[in-house]
Parts: structure tokens; C-alpha cells; sequence
């Protein structure tokens, strides 16, 4: 099924986070982080969800109209009930016939997101992905762990129905056995076994996006560019050494942090060249779950 990404947009959290000024005690994981910025959103989360959204459609207006689904993937929902697809829906102004639904999902969000909404664009017309995170709520004081990798932001992704692009490899894969490594209890701050989550990353994921690069050049496609969850630079870094020289893996965890699952919206976003030259795309989603999504699009 042909498709095509009609527009990106982001919002940042409202407070940026100078790393070594505010918190000068994490200097020493700046190696392996590579996030001297973060940034932090004291909105409501439906709030955050909407200024991004707003921009998009803002830009991109006759499209708009054709919205029939919203598919709004968060982990920081305000309330057990109504979903925050609801509240999006509202402050957008979207017709009521337009299906809203919340996606729980945190890193592989977006890629999961992106291959529910392209077969859903033949039957809803143009469908609206938006991502939004406020991890820092969830965060305990001190825990540099976490206060050294997360931002607050959103991200909005109007994807429509026909166009020059398509679907090819795609592969899910779920290890709730692994829930425990990065988790928030109701009520409770989210814990990370970073250096666990790591070797799952290096074992699991690296070998579903080599597996990706092999079923995509055995069906005459060559992967130009791999557009990674920014987990942090030791992640990112690893997983790069592993792919074919020349492959292009475009980086914003030194700007922006790991902004969830709006980062690799973000990177489309700022990298705006990516979805329009030839070759095809690789887009790897994976952390919390433990989940990992990897999707190849094609181009032209």
C-alpha cells in the first residue's frame, strides 16, 4: 500500500535543562549519554500533545480535513479515563466522526503507530500520529539514571493515503519477562536497569535490524539510511557499528535528549531530506515493554 507523510512537527518541554549547570554531579555519564540537554513540560500532557499537533495542521489545513483517525501514543496519560486521544481530539477541533484511540507504548511507539495507521489510511483517509511524553514527572530526584536521559516533548505525524512511499520488512517483538528493566508502578517513580536494558539492546534489537538489512538486499533494496530510537550515544554508537559502511544514521540525543516516543518523529522531522531521496529507510523503535518495532520504508 502506497502512502506518504504529509507533514512533521514537535513541541519541546517549555524549561530546557543545562545538564552540568543544574546538575553537576552527573558529569561523569556525559560519555555515555551524550545529553548535555534536556528539556521539561509543566502542561498537562494533553496540552503538550496539542501545540504539536496544532502546528501540523496548521500547515498542512486542506489535509487536515481528510483526518478519520487519531492514533495518540503516550505513557504519561493525566487520567485512567478518558483516554488522551479524547482530549486531543477535543482541543483540535477534529469532527466527531474522526476515530481516536490511545496507543500504550513507549520507544516503539511511533514505529508501531506508523504500521497500524498505513493500512488504516485506505478506510479512515488521512490518519494523525501523535506522541507525546513528560517522563521527568515520573522521575526520582537524584536517580541519574533517568535525570540524565529524558525529555519532555511531542511529536505529530499526518500520514496519508497514497504517495511515493511504502511498507517492506517490518518485525515486533515483545519481552514482557524483561518488564521489570525500565518500569513506574502506579503511584510510584520509574526505575531503570540501564545497563540491562543495554545488553538486551545490543543482543535483541541489533540482531532484528541486521535481519531487516538482509531481507531488504535479498529482495534487490538497499537501505541508505537507519533512523534509531535516541536511547543515548553508547546505544546509538553500538548499534551503528554493527550496520554496513555508508549507511547513514543521523544523531539529535546531543540537542534534545531521548525525548521517548517521539524521537524518531523528531529526527524525521529535523532530517527532512530523509523520506525524500532514493533508497530506502530503516526506522528501529525499543525500550520500554520490553518492546522493539523495526519497519523498512521504501521510497519510490
Amino acid at each position: 500500500m502506497r502512502f506518504t507523510i504529509v507533514g512533521i512537527e514537535y513541541q519541546l518541554g517549555e524549561i530546557e535543562i543545562d545538564l552540568l549547570r543544574d546538575h553537576p554531579e552527573y558529569a561523569p555519564v556525559l560519555a555515555k549519554t551524550g545529553m548535555p540537554r534536556h528539556y521539561q513540560s509543566e502542561l498537562p500532557l494533553h496540552e503538550l500533545a496539542a501545540k504539536a499537533a496544532s502546528k501540523l495542521l496548521s500547515a498542512h489545513s486542506s489535509e487536515a480535513a481528510q483526518i478519520g483517525a487519531l492514533l495518540l501514543v503516550t505513557q504519561s496519560s493525566e487520567f485512567h479515563l478518558p483516554s488522551t486521544a479524547a482530549l486531543v481530539h477535543d482541543a483540535l477541533g477534529l469532527a466527531p466522526e474522526v476515530m481516536s484511540i490511545d496507543l500504550n507504548q513507549g520507544c516503539s511507539g511511533f514505529v508501531q503507530a506508523l504500521c497500524i495507521a498505513v493500512p488504516l489510511t485506505a478506510s479512515h483517509g488521512n490518519v494523525l500520529i501523535v506522541c507525546a511524553d513528560r517522563y521527568r514527572a515520573k522521575l526520582r530526584t537524584g536517580d541519574r539514571s533517568t535525570e540524565s536521559i529524558f525529555s519532555d516533548a511531542a511529536s505529530a505525524v499526518l500520514v496519508g493515503r497514497d504517495g511515493p512511499l511504502t511498507l517492506g520488512f517490518q518485525s515486533h517483538h515483545t519481552e514482557g519477562s524483561g518488564a521489570r528493566l525500565l518500569q513506574q508502578r502506579t503511584g510510584e517513580t520509574l526505575t531503570m536497569a540501564g545497563a540491562e536494558v543495554f545488553l538486551w539492546t545490543r543482543n535483541r534489537v541489533v540482531k532484528q535490524i541486521l535481519r531487516a538489512l538482509d531481507t531488504e538486499i535479498t529482495l534487490g533494496h538497499r537501505i541508505r539510511t537507519a533512523v534509531l530510537h535516541q536511547a543515548s550515544k553508547l546505544v546509538v554508537e553500538t548499534i551503528q557499528s554493527t550496520l554496513p559502511t555508508g549507511t547513514e544514521v543521523p544523531t539529535n540525543f546531543e540537542t534534545v535528549g531521548n525525548t521517548v516516543s517521539s524521537s524518531i518523529p523528531i529526527l524525521l522531522a529535523q532530517e527532512s531530506a530523509i523520506l525524500k531521496r532514493s533508497g530506502s529507510t530503516l526506522l528501529s523503535g525499543f525500550g520500554v515493554g520490553l518492546s522493539s518495532s523495526v519497519v523498512v520504508i521504501r521510497h519510490g
